[in-house]
């Protein structure tokens, strides 16, 4: 008895554990479904490899040849082979039901869905996003389909989800009511709206940036703007829908195109934001491979190869993104202010894609925040990357202000310096023209003004001034006997031993031109001038300069001295002539004496 048993339960325990592989999904009963139903669970799957079946041959194929689908959504990925679906509606209400049927997929490339009742197809549609837009009865961003039933009365539809070259979308198959479908279709509008002016008011905003600022970093961030603007509203099906609804082909190539120009523009923006080249050198080589790596997923799309594209781009671009992703925390890590807002931005999205992905595949619910993820989390990181710009923008402007500063300090000390290095070059030249250039001594010029100066001070102050002209004795034949050279080096040392001599600061000595001197002596007495004037002629002999045309043997000087108090016209020149008259008297009286 035993023996017979244990093999019974044996088989029972398998095919219990079998059951849910072969056993047909239960049909979707309106009585139980809510506003928005999905049928992921409710749909059986037929693969047909050579895509040769029809639905005349599908209608006749067994049911063991049909197996349970066991996902929330169709997710054939990579497959050449041809897909049927299928599944039952049953309306067990109390009254006659229209329900939409959403294939929500905007990317499909061939749709065929096939309605049945009593097991006999009534009607057809062939659509997808290789076909015309005209080819639905509604025309929206993806297939749907209206699906009338009497009360008490069941369905059937079945679907065949054909690839144009082996790369299949996620197809999220959907029961709603009217009511659902209008208040889903008015909040994609609201919100894809407000997502799409967003994206394009920041586009037209960075581009007048770029144009006022003529700083490039703007014109990037706008270029990959409108990269993913383009990709966003072609993988929606928004492009087909508005933009081009009679050109099935461009928009797949569009979508194909759009992918790699994505990975490219922000890699370029990526590298000019962070500053790679000069930032992060190692990792700037690495995105720039992998970018151009990225680009070559161009060639086959304009060859209309779209799977092999996206075989290509999908690894070199995932591959990017976490080079630029590692080359922000390095540089975040190390200080540098803009990588810290771009690991912030990309934090964002990458959440966005992640709650995406998993509302894909069942282990998110599906709600709003979850069906508008990916949205929401490219909106923040927009944003998130123009404040950055914004930040990165008043960090320079902040910089060149620093700078502008420090080179208005380092001006203003060039220009402290300039005009202390004039006004002593203006000393100089003031200097210079009132100096004798050969000895150093004041110069005739600024005789004729000191003289006057003097003069008229004194007059008004009663005070005494004399004046005594002094010249080298036989002076042409000490140049002819030596020449001028050392006659030259003879004036430079009579001037300095003659103003040795003149001590007080109100008494002053002049070369008035060749070998004649002046000197002038403020408030001092006859005898005292005298006696100033004998000592600065005396410092002359003793300097003991030999002159073989001399009666001394030595350089001797001659001087003729005059007393303001003598003076009918108190002027310069008459003091000079006056002084001049006196010079000569002693010049005739033997030389090498004082006159007066």
């Amino acid at each position: 008895m035993t023996a017979r048993v244990l093999p019974r339960f044996l088989l029972a325990c398998l095919v219990w554990l079998a059951w849910p592989a072969w056993a047909q999904p239960d049909a979707v009963r309106l009585s139980q479904t809510e506003a928005r139903q999905p049928l992921g669970l409710f749909l059986e799957l037929l693969e047909d490899p050579e895509g040769r079946l029809t639905l005349d041959d599908v209608l006749s194929r067994p049911d063991a040849d049909w197996r349970p689908n066991t996902t929330e959504v169709l997710n054939f990925s990579f497959s050449t082979s041809t897909w049927w679906v299928r599944g039952r509606v049953v309306n067990d209400t109390e009254g006659p039901t229209t329900r939409v049927l959403e294939a929500a997929s905007a990317l499909q490339d061939e749709l065929d869905l096939h309605l049945l009742r009593e097991g006999r197809p009534v009607r057809s549609w062939h659509t997808g996003d290789r076909r015309a837009l005209d080819s639905r009865d509604l025309v929206y961003r993806y297939p749907v389909f209206a699906l009338t039933l009497a009360p008490g009365e069941t369905v059937g539809f079945i679907a065949r989800l054909g690839s144009h070259d082996g790369l299949h979308e996620a197809v999220p198959f959907v029961l709603r009511t009217q009511r659902s479908f209008l208040d889903h279709v008015q909040r994609e509008t609201m919100v894809f709206g407000a997502y799409y002016g967003g994206l394009l008011a920041l586009l037209l905003y960075n581009l007048l940036l770029s144009a006022i600022t003529r700083d490039r970093v703007f014109l990037l961030y706008a270029i990959y703007l409108g990269t993913y603007l383009l990709w966003n509203v072609t993988f929606l099906g928004y492009g087909q829908q508005h933009l081009w609804p009679d050109h099935p082909d461009f928009n797949n190539q569009i979508l194909a195109l759009s992918i790699p120009a994505i990975f490219i523009a922000l890699a370029v923006f990526s590298c000019n934001y962070l500053q790679t080249r000069q930032q992060a050198r190692r990792w700037h080589r690495a995105i720039v491979a992998l970018a151009a790596l990225s680009g070559l997923a161009v060639l086959p799309a304009l060859l209309d190869h779209y799977a092999l594209s996206i075989l290509m781009v999908l690894p070199a671009g995932g591959a990017l993104l976490l080079v630029q992703l590692a080359a922000a925390l390095h540089l975040a890590v190390r200080g540098y202010r803009p990588a810290r807002f771009y690991v912030l931005a990309w934090t964002a999205l990458a959440l966005g894609a992640l709650a995406t992905f998993l509302k894909v595949f069942g282990v998110l619910p599906s709600n709003v925040w979850t069906e508008y993820s990916l949205n929401i989390g490219s909106a923040i990181e927009f944003i998130l990357l123009a404040l950055a710009l914004a930040d990165k923008m008043n960090t320079l402007k902040a910089e060149k202000l620093a700078v502008q500063r420090q080179a208005a300090v380092e001006l203003e000390r060039q220009v402290a310096q300039r005009t202390h290095e004039l006004a002593a070059a203006n000393e100089r030249l003031q200097q210079a023209s009132i100096t004798d250039e050969l000895t150093g001594l004041y110069n005739r010029r600024y005789f004729n003004l000191i003289a006057t100066r003097e003069l008229n001070r004194c007059r008004r102050e009663g005070r005494p001034l004399a004046m005594a002209m002094l010249d080298v004795d036989r002076f042409k034949a000490y140049n002819d006997r030596y020449g001028h050279s050392q006659g030259d080096q003879a004036l430079a040392a009579l001037a300095r031993a003659m103003d040795s001599q003149v001590n007080r600061a109100t008494d002053y000595l002049f070369r008035l031109g060749g070998e004649e001197f002046a000197v002038l002596l403020i408030g001092v007495g006859h005898d005292e001038a005298r006696q100033h004037v004998e000592r600065v002629r005396r410092a002359v002999s003793d300097l003991q300069l030999l002159h073989d045309g001399s009666e001394r043997g030595v350089v001797t000087m001659s001087a003729g001295l005059v007393w303001r108090e003598t003076l009918s016209d108190p002027s310069a020149d008459q003091l000079y002539v006056l002084a001049d008259e006196a010079l000569y008297r002693a010049k005739a009286a033997g030389r090498d004496r004082l006159s007066e």
